[in-house]
């Protein structure tokens, strides 16, 4: 029997679903960070409102466009590119790749559940309500906890995020690798 050694080749750009995924849902979570200012300035309850079904709105999307990227990642489990790390790196972009994912679960969960248990509406685009049911009565604590949670994963996912950046700005400028290029061109 004549076995043979056939070396398994990584793509050297992620698939442009992956492409699409990445920066959309960068884009909309960069928005979400103008949330904080926007509902600090808020002045009527009528602007709440407004600031609420935008929020729910995109931090809606935001997990529809995350199911579909850990769907690709996970299950599908579509090529990737694999780049030449040292292993430290590779661990440390493991972590803070599956800290980010367990963020982007984190954030938009927590803020539902705190909407509701707060009995404010989670609109998509102002037309379909995603908490029709009844929560019964308002449980201070349980959605102060709520809320504590929501707050501390969009500060822990700023500081990975600016690791992120920072590790890409770090392969574009001092390594000059092809790392950034592998989800910015393609092939």
């Amino acid at each position: 029997m004549n076995q043979h050694n056939y070396k398994v080749s990584s793509p050297s750009h992620y698939d442009l679903g992956y492409k699409i995924l990445h920066w959309l849902m960068a884009i909309l979570i960069f928005l979400m960070f103008f949330a904080v200012e926007g509902f600090a300035s808020i002045t009527s309850i009528d602007e709440h409102m407004v600031m609420l079904i935008g929020h729910s709105s995109i931090g809606t999307v935001i997990s529809i466009l995350l199911i579909m990227r850990m769907s690709k990642r996970f299950i599908i489990k579509s090529k990737r590119p694999i780049h030449d790390l040292n292993q430290w790196q590779k661990n440390v972009s493991k972590v803070v790749h599956i800290a980010l994912y367990f963020c982007m679960a984190l954030i938009p969960l927590s803020g539902y559940l705190a909407a509701r248990a707060h009995e404010l509406p989670v609109k998509l685009f102002g037309t379909f309500n995603l908490s029709q049911t009844q929560v019964s009565g308002f449980d201070k604590t349980y959605f102060e906890t709520l809320r504590l949670v929501h707050e501390l994963g969009i500060k822990l996912i700023f500081i990975l995020l600016t690791l992120h950046i920072g590790a890409v700005l770090y392969h574009k400028f001092i390594r000059k690798d092809q790392v950034l290029s592998a989800m910015t061109k393609n092939k």
